[in-house]
């Protein structure tokens, strides 16, 4: 099913971006997830507990979530019409590697404030465009689009650090949060298959992130509030 390429299954383990997300959510907090796809972190987020609504445009992968139990609407955020439905507020709106593909992220972020209990917040994740594999890609050519990954043909922008803190705060708000939300270094995955250098990898990983993210980080994660 193409409409499913996105889906991911946690069996094996979640993924540290999505670590990251679920704990910076607090306590059974009211959470709309845009462009939750067919659900599947979801899922994850209301068995923790939270008052979850997933909204996606697909209709295809809408009915996937809905066959799992999971409560998501049918519609386009970039709609007027779509926020004016929800008749209600929320104390998290998630909107995880979904701005880069909208017309006008902006827009969106700023109609967003009207659904935004007091002392709301936005997450965000989002790829990092610098990153120093997608500028290897770029170096040595890289000109076809893929299904997914830092050149999906889905995406309609692209994002530097700055580039994503000009946009969230361009919209209306401040950045409490903006770090790394997942990143390698070079041939990692191969130096994590050396017991004896594991150590040694993790601490290099670490302190890439922390004093070089622009160049190691492949994703950012960012929560603001309305100004």
């Amino acid at each position: 099913m193409a409409a499913l390429i996105y889906h991911q299954d946690f069996a094996a383990g979640m993924p540290e971006k999505y670590s990251k997300v679920l704990n910076r959510l607090s306590h059974k907090d009211s959470v709309l997830e845009v462009g939750c796809h067919s659900g599947y972190f979801t899922k994850v987020i209301m068995d923790k507990g939270h008052d979850i609504l997933g909204v996606e445009k697909d209709s295809e992968v809408v009915d996937t979530a809905r066959a799992g139990k999971i409560p998501v609407i049918c519609g386009d955020i970039e709609d007027a019409a779509t926020i004016l439905s929800l008749n209600k507020k929320f104390d998290t709106v998630l909107f995880m590697d979904v701005l880069e593909h909208l017309k006008d992220p902006a827009d969106v972020l700023r109609r967003t404030k009207s659904i935004l209990n007091k002392n709301g917040k936005i997450i965000i994740t989002g790829p990092n465009i610098a990153y120093w594999s997608a500028r290897k890609d770029l170096l040595f050519g890289k000109k076809n689009c893929d299904d997914g990954g830092m050149f999906d043909r889905t995406h309609l922008h692209f994002y530097t650090g700055r580039s994503w803190r000009a946009l969230v705060e361009g919209a209306g708000y401040m950045i409490r949060l903006f770090e790394p939300a997942e990143g390698l270094i070079p041939l990692e995955h191969i130096f994590k298959k050396i017991p004896s250098l594991d150590f040694i990898t993790g601490f290099i990983h670490n302190a890439a992130l922390k004093y070089m993210p622009g160049l190691f980080a492949s994703a950012y994660l960012i929560e603001a509030d309305p100004e």
